[in-house]
């Protein structure tokens, strides 16, 4: 039984040599490569750039446009400064103790000029940090100022005591409030039952009054009907006489007399000539 052994070719040393050297050689350039690229840093338009000495700890603050930084030793965060929009729910109690839930839409930015401090005090996470804690202060102050059934009527001051409320709040932080909107506005389930039943009864209540005022209307209607028939007889008995009734006989009268009038039994009258008679 033959057996067949594979040939492995050997490499000499030069070969070795050769593939260590292009290995290194690719090394280098990657390396060379990733430090130049990275020795660069774009702020996008709309944004503003934080170059942060991961070594020092010191920040500065970059318009957009390209910018040089040291490899490892430089961190660069990106602000968005163009106006946001937020949704927040927000659940407060109303000055008679009712629960009251809003959703409320609020735009704002980060003061531009102020982006180094805004990422030294508060970081990125600026929005849960204080925006959204300032949104649920001022609705709970706000909306606990009014008694419940007020809430939806002053709406708009609702809204506008919550926006000015925001802009004192978080002008401090460098965050710039635009304008708030509330979107929604509801209440427990056991508010809108009472409201539901308390609407039903009032609907009851305006269509009894509506009813009676309809009664009373048709009572007068007949009453003034009833009135003018009683003044039109009236009228009609006061005009009724003698010569009345004879120019009345007169104006149907067609001319021609009848044929036969009698008289009382001693008196005959005869039968008198029609002057329409044929002759």
């Amino acid at each position: 039984m033959s057996v067949y052994k594979s040939e492995i070719p050997s490499l000499n040393s030069g070969d070795v040599k050769k593939a260590v050297k292009t290995v290194t050689t690719i090394v280098i350039v990657l390396a060379v490569l990733s430090l130049v690229f990275g020795s660069f840093f774009i702020v996008p338009v709309g944004f503003v750039g934080v170059r942060i000495n991961i070594i020092s700890g010191k920040t500065e603050s970059f318009e957009r446009g390209t910018y040089l930084k040291v490899p490892v030793v430089h961190k660069v965060v990106n602000y968005d400064v163009k106006t946001q929009r937020q949704e927040f729910k927000a659940t407060s109690a109303s000055k008679d103790l009712q629960a009251v839930h809003a959703i409320i839409v609020v735009n704002f930015r980060p003061d531009y000029s102020k982006v180094n401090d805004i990422h030294t005090n508060i970081g990125s996470d600026y929005l849960y940090k204080v925006v959204e804690p300032a949104v649920q202060e001022a609705a709970k102050a706000a909306i606990s100022k009014l008694p419940v059934e007020m809430v939806v009527v002053e709406r708009e001051n609702l809204r506008a005591s919550i926006e000015e409320r925001l802009k004192q709040k978080l002008l401090s932080y460098n965050i710039i409030i635009e304008n708030v909107n509330i979107t929604n506005i509801d209440f427990s389930n056991e508010f809108n039952r009472v409201v539901e039943e308390k609407q039903i009864e009032e609907q009851k209540v305006k269509k009894a009054q509506y009813q009676r005022l309809q009664a009373e209307e048709e009572k007068k209607r007949q009453i003034l009907l009833a009135e003018a028939e009683a003044q039109k007889q009236q009228l009609l008995k006061q005009s009724v006489n003698k010569e009345v009734i004879g120019l009345k006989w007169i104006e149907k009268w067609d001319g021609r007399l009848p044929v036969y009038m009698m008289g009382d039994g001693q008196n005959v009258m005869l039968a008198m000539p029609n002057s329409n008679a044929k002759q």
